[in-house]
């Protein structure tokens, strides 16, 4: 029996990944039967089984791999102004699919120690990325010096939060923006 590569070992992974997280957005992580990700990929269960423990393995892949994302949001501060970097977050925020799932993922924080750390790990550096930013803006004068970067990165994570939130329940999302640009607004003035 031929070898298989570890090149696509790691595609077939990402591909589990990938259909995990649609049918998680869609179903929801306990809604959702590791049956439906291999059907959305075209493959027998046991093949999942050949890269994934379980349901809960795959979503701790899901969560840890968005700390990835941390190094590009860091490196995406790089050069902008924070009104830019704001906004861009907020794009981000309110384009994005999984927001259902971020916050599912969230609650099953406390059901799973292993979730529950994955998840603070992501929090604690996406809070660390956002203080250093503001930082280094308050070090070219953009942000006012008697500003507390890790209270008001807390701010505005605690502010995403809210946002989220009110995109998930249907509040318009013009109105969604035009709170959070005021909101950013009177923090940071």
């Amino acid at each position: 029996m031929p070898k298989v590569v570890p090149e696509y070992k790691e595609m077939a992974r990402n591909k589990i990944v990938q259909a995990a997280i649609k049918i998680f957005s869609k179903k929801g992580y306990h809604g959702s039967t590791m049956d439906e990700i291999a059907e959305e990929i075209g493959v027998s269960k046991a093949t999942l089984y050949t890269y994934f423990k379980n349901k809960e393995d795959i979503l701790k892949v899901i969560w840890a791999s968005s700390n990835q994302s941390v190094t590009e949001l860091h490196e995406s501060f790089e050069g902008h102004d924070y009104h830019e970097v704001l906004e861009d977050f907020y794009i981000l925020m309110s384009e994005s699919s999984g927001l259902h799932l971020s916050f599912e993922i969230t609650a099953l924080s406390s059901h799973s120690d292993n979730i529950k750390k994955i998840n603070r790990k992501v929090y604690d550096e996406k809070l660390e990325a956002l203080k250093m930013y503001l930082l280094d803006q308050q070090k070219k004068g953009h942000i006012r010096n008697d500003l507390n970067t890790g209270v008001i990165a807390q701010i505005i994570t605690a502010l995403y939060t809210d946002v989220a939130t009110q995109l998930l329940i249907g509040i318009d999302k013009a109105e969604v923006h035009e709170n959070w640009t005021r909101s950013l607004s009177t923090i940071l003035k």
